[in-house]
């Protein structure tokens, strides 16, 4: 008989490719031999659900394009061969758009909307005023998601104040015997946004420090106290869906539907595009709650975002420049927004009126507060932080008091950093 963790990863994976099967069946765009025909070729990070999605986002321009899914290897497209070479790729992290500068064609002028200007422009490489990048979603990772029925049910009220979230977590452990948080250790960036969060919103300075890239800014106190504060939430007794063990090996839909499918735990802090997880069981609007992570006053209207940018290939074609300008559309993202979920537009001009109700509010917070993106996106230890996050999580599971999880962890990043 399978194990109980089989069943659930095969129920996750027909949630989440089945809906491409569907989609897929019905076009070529996937599955056109690379560098045949006058296709043009687009390379996505996105898969599954997400990835289905953004064929309905092509909409009349899914039969001139090929899509090329690489993943987390989305690096690759500037890797193929001449034939082979993708003429769009959409860009998980901006400060890949700096590296591959000399490979990228400028973005036709009229794609650019005056509303980037400001924190995109800030963001992203210029050259004799062409742009180079064009904002296509953007993601809020500053929030929590749960069930609004069971707060209800047990007389619960989401926390302002980390004090009150450590609180929180006990009241739910010893009322209800449900587990306070699910987490995605598997994915090292799901932890990394969990500290990014604390970081920002809890400590003044020592995040802009960070990705300044100033020296020593990695053993400041500061960044020991949000090592401590993390351990303390993830070693609490019992708060941590399966305990720290069963953390390290979820990926992050997975830890979502501990939340909203399986109901074994209260809360999952992940980003806005959890949504598309969430929908695919058909989970009630008015069950779905979002709170933002608790912040230090004065620090509240910060935010860790996240962003995918679309560029061009050099030399551009004429045909891939028509699908950019499709893309380019406000309206252009409103069946992924309607249908799927998960997503906010980067372009000012989409309006907020397709958006679910707790994406609505993410989308306007989005245009009114203080964005950053995450330290993983930005700083060279980016990728070093996640796997000490997951050391941590890995000491935790096997005994170790938080206070000296969080110690080696903070020693670890500190000797990274020197």
């Amino acid at each position: 008989m399978p194990s109980r963790g089989f069943r659930r990863r095969a129920l996750l994976r027909a949630a989440v490719v089945g809906p491409l099967a569907g989609a897929a069946a019905g076009c070529a765009g996937v599955y056109r031999p690379l560098g045949l025909g006058g296709f043009v070729r687009v390379a996505v990070s996105w898969s599954a659900t997400e990835l289905a999605a953004f064929q309905r986002v092509l909409g009349p321009r899914l039969d001139d394009c090929q899509l090329v899914p690489l993943g987390d290897d989305i690096d690759a497209a500037f890797g193929a061969n001449v034939a082979g070479r993708p003429d769009i790729v959409a860009l998980p992290k901006p400060k890949l758009v700096s590296g591959k500068l000399e490979s990228l064609a400028p973005l036709p002028p009229e794609v650019w909307d005056r509303g980037y200007d400001g924190f995109w422009s800030g963001q992203l490489p210029s050259r004799d005023g062409r742009h180079y990048a064009l904002p296509f979603k953007v993601g809020h990772s500053s929030i929590v998601w749960y069930r609004k029925r069971f707060f209800a049910e047990h007389g619960l009220a989401p926390p302002t104040t980390w004090a009150e979230w450590l609180e929180l977590n006990e009241r739910i452990v010893e009322r209800t015997g449900t587990a306070a948080l699910a987490l995605g250790g598997a994915d090292g960036w799901f932890l990394a946004r969990f500290f990014e969060n604390v970081l920002l919103r809890q400590f003044d300075g020592v995040y802009a420090a960070l990705v300044a890239g100033e020296r020593g800014a990695w053993g400041s106190a500061d960044v020991r106290t949000a090592f401590a504060q993390v351990a303390r939430m993830w070693g609490g007794r019992r708060v941590l869906a399966g305990g720290a063990e069963r953390a390290l090996v979820a990926q992050y839909p997975e830890a979502v539907l501990e939340v909203f499918r399986y109901h074994r735990a209260a809360m999952v802090p992940a980003p806005d595009f959890a949504e598309s997880v969430i929908r695919a069981f058909d989970v009630l609007d008015d069950d779905v709650g979002t709170f933002a992570f608790p912040a230090a006053p004065g620090l509240g209207r910060r935010l860790v975002v996240s962003g995918d940018l679309l560029v061009l290939t050099a030399p551009a074609s004429e045909e891939a420049e028509n699908v950019l300008r499709h893309l380019a559309d406000p309206a252009a993202p409103v069946p992924w927004i309607r249908d799927t979920g998960g997503f906010i537009a980067a372009n000012p001009g989409t309006g907020l009126g397709d958006y679910s109700p707790a994406l609505r509010v993410l989308a306007r917070q989005l245009t009114t507060h203080e964005l950053h993106f995450g330290l993983t996106d930005k700083v060279p230890l980016g990728a070093m932080l996640q796997k000490v996050l997951q050391d941590l999580l890995r000491a935790l599971a096997a005994g170790t008091e938080p206070a000296a999880a969080a110690t080696a962890a903070s020693s670890a990043m500190a000797g990274a950093g020197e």
